[in-house]
C-alpha cells in the first residue's frame, strides 16, 4: 500500500481535479535484507523457550511481515482486491481496494511506479509483541525502501489476528509513516521484553483513545471547536482546519460545500504504551464532502460541472460529468502520539484516500 502522509480531503469541484493518493502499500529493498529472518537486530520480545510467550513468536512475526510484503507486491502488480484482502483488513484494506478501483484514471507514470516491488526488511526492524493473554495485536517499526522512496523512511504497522478462513491469520490493520526526521517515542517494555498494547477503550490521561477519530473529524465539522482542547496545533492539524475554512471557497462562486462525519471499514484505535505513560496510536476516520450548486450567482447554473474529475466521473458516476449533488467519502489513516496527560496530542502523519463518490 502506498501512503501520502499529508494530503487533503477537499477537492474543488468546479475548477480543480481531485488529487488521487495511491494507497496500496509500497516500498522496496532488494538483496539479503528483504529475506533476512534472523532478527538479530530486530528482537524486541524475547523468543526463547525459557521465557514467557507472546501473542506470537518473534520468528512467526517476522514471517508475517515478509508474507505481507510478498502478497502486497502481487496485489499491487495486478490491482487485485481479493489478493490484498489476504493480508490487509479494515480501513487499510478499504484504502488499498479503492486505489485498485481508481487505478485506470491514474497517469501512466503513477501506474508504472505502482507496479515496482518493495520490501520491509526484517533486519533492523523492531517488533513490539505483547505477552500472551493480551489483545492479539502486534506492531512493527520497519524501514521501507526501494526505487524513488526516500532513504530513512520507516513505517509503523499494526497486525491483528483475524477470524475466518480467508487469507493470512495475521493481517495489517493500521499504518503510520515516519521520515528520517521523525523519531518513534520509546515504547514501554516489561522485564521480558514484551510491549503493552492499548485497546481503543483505554484512556491516556484525560483522553479516551476511542475519541481520537471523532475528535479528528471535528476539525472538518466545526474547525476544531471541540478538538482544539486535545490536539497540538501542528502543520497537519492546520491543514485539516484549512480544509474546513475553504469548504465552500470555489473560484467561480457557484458551488457550496460542507463536511459530514462518515465511518470507515474499521474505526478501531490501535495503541502502544510509551515509556512516559503516553501512547503511540494508529487509527482511521472518515469524512463525507458534500457539494451542491449555488443558484444566486450571476453566472451560476442549477448543476455542477465535474468533468475535470475523472476519478469521480469515470469510476463512480458512470461517465456523467454534471450533477446537482455530489458526495465524496474520504478515509484517513492517521498516526498520533498521545502524551501522558492526554492533551496536546501530536498528529505525526496521515494518508487521505477517496473511497467512494455518489452524485
Amino acid at each position: 500500500m502506498r501512503h501520502h502522509i499529508s494530503g487533503s480531503g477537499r477537492a474543488v469541484v468546479s475548477a480543480v481535479a481531485l488529487a488521487v493518493v495511491l494507497t496500496a502499500c509500497s516500498g522496496s529493498d532488494g538483496g539479503a535484507d528483504s529475506s533476512d529472518k534472523s532478527g538479530k537486530d530486530s528482537k524486541t520480545a524475547s523468543d526463547t523457550s525459557s521465557s514467557p510467550t507472546g501473542v506470537i513468536s518473534l520468528k512467526a512475526a517476522q514471517d508475517v511481515l515478509l508474507n505481507y510484503t510478498k502478497i502486497n507486491n502481487e496485489a499491487n502488480a495486478a490491482q487485485n482486491p481479493k489478493k490484498i484482502a489476504e493480508v490487509e483488513d479494515g480501513a487499510l484494506r478499504q484504502q488499498s481496494q479503492a486505489t485498485f478501483t481508481q487505478f485506470k484514471t491514474l497517469p501512466k507514470k503513477e501506474q508504472d511506479s505502482y507496479r515496482v516491488p518493495f520490501y520491509y526488511p526484517v533486519k533492523g526492524a523492531h517488533f513490539y509483541i505483547p505477552p500472551k493473554g493480551s489483545e492479539n495485536v502486534f506492531f512493527v517499526d520497519t524501514r521501507i525502501t526501494g526505487k524513488n522512496i526516500d532513504e530513512g523512511r520507516r513505517r509503523l504497522i499494526a497486525f491483528k489476528q483475524t477470524k475466518g478462513n480467508e487469507g493470512a491469520v495475521w493481517k495489517a490493520v493500521g499504518v503510520g509513516n515516519l521520515d528520517s526526521k521523525t523519531k518513534m517515542p520509546k515504547i514501554r517494555l516489561d522485564g521480558d521484553g514484551f510491549a503493552s498494547v492499548l485497546k481503543d477503550s483505554d484512556q491516556v490521561g484525560g483522553t479516551k483513545l476511542a475519541e481520537l477519530h471523532g475528535l479528528s473529524q471535528d476539525f472538518y465539522l466545526t474547525g476544531g471547536k471541540s478538538a482544539d482542547r486535545t490536539f497540538a496545533q501542528n502543520a497537519f492539524v492546520k491543514s485539516w482546519k484549512k480544509d474546513y475554512a475553504d469548504r465552500a471557497d470555489f473560484p467561480d462562486g457557484c458551488v457550496n460545500g460542507k463536511y459530514k462525519a462518515a465511518p470507515t471499514a474499521d474505526d478501531t484505535v490501535y495503541g502502544l504504551k510509551t515509556n512516559d505513560g503516553g501512547a503511540v496510536t494508529l487509527y482511521g476516520f472518515g469524512i463525507d464532502y458534500l457539494n451542491w450548486p449555488k443558484s444566486d450567482g450571476m453566472n451560476c447554473t442549477s448543476v455542477m460541472q465535474i468533468g475535470n474529475m475523472p476519478t469521480v466521473t469515470d469510476v463512480y458516476l458512470d461517465g456523467r460529468d454534471t450533477s446537482t449533488f455530489l458526495t465524496r467519502t474520504d478515509s484517513s489513516l492517521t498516526m498520533a502520539v498521545v502524551p501522558p496527560s492526554g492533551k496536546r496530542v501530536q498528529i505525526t502523519g496521515y494518508s487521505f484516500q477517496l473511497i467512494d463518490a455518489k452524485g
